[in-house]
């Protein structure tokens, strides 16, 4: 993973695999303690310790033993905890996974300390699911989606991406603005959005033989789009692109 070359106080981490999304934690947690010259250099004392899972200053906040839930009691132990400085680091990093897993009571009482929280403190949330995180934690993020793992796929979003494709070969713009309006309400983005619009693009490789003319436009506008998708689009402008390729 590339790093910014300025860190923000606060990345939302999804894509990817549960592995894959802790390691990109651990190394946003190593960039914000290192004091090496090209953070994380992975061999001064903070890197080794973060690697190790031994630094005092990284706090995992996960669901307490046999709950499914990420508790209020626990977003507001972290709020209270974001004020006391850091043990030895120049920062303080929370990770919290999955995210997900706070209820929306914990979710609304991290608000705060992630919009007005000390400038020592980092907050790094790691979901899956990030549809079932609120708007306003989403807007209080920087966003970092990771690639899909190898052979990784989604069935539910390979349907939509088919569903999609059928409705942009019929010519169906208003179908297609409903479809697109429900995948925004879903907060797609990144990788998976990326995966809809691939298997669109699949299904729509297959119209060719029969409708090579539209099939062909299809595909040309949904690889546009796979393109764009890397900046992390909602399905809003997803929708944008493809009026103005194909409805225009």
């Amino acid at each position: 993973m590339r790093l910014p070359h300025t860190l923000s106080h606060a990345y939302l981490i999804t894509g990817g695999n549960a592995s894959s999304r802790a390691d990109c934690a651990r190394e946003l947690a190593a960039a914000y303690l290192c004091t090496g010259e090209r953070p994380p250099c992975g061999s001064c004392l903070p890197c080794r310790k973060v690697a190790a899972g031994i630094h005092p200053d990284v706090v995992y906040i996960t669901p307490l033993e046999d709950k499914s839930e990420i508790s209020v009691e626990q977003a507001r132990s972290l709020r209270s905890d974001a004020y006391v400085r850091p043990n030895e680091g120049k920062r303080k990093v929370y990770i919290i996974d999955p995210a997900e897993a706070m209820n929306q009571a914990a979710q609304n009482a991290l608000l705060k300390v992630l919009e007005e929280g000390p400038p020592y403190a980092a907050f790094l949330l790691l979901a899956g699911q990030p549809g079932m995180l609120l708007d306003t934690i989403h807007s209080r993020c920087e966003q970092v989606a990771l690639p899909p793992q190898e052979g990784q796929r989604d069935p539910e979003l390979e349907e939509k991406g088919v569903k999609l494709a059928r409705l942009l070969l019929a010519g169906d713009e208003l179908a297609a603005a409903e479809n697109m309006a429900a995948l925004e309400g879903e907060k797609l983005k990144g990788t998976q959005l990326a995966q809809l619009l691939g298997a669109a693009e699949e299904e729509a490789a297959r119209a060719l033989a029969q409708r090579p003319g539209r099939a062909a436009a299809v595909v040309r506008a949904l690889k546009r789009c796979q393109e764009n998708a890397v900046y992390n689009p909602g399905a809003g402008h997803v929708l944008g692109w493809l009026t103005a390729t194909l409805f225009s």
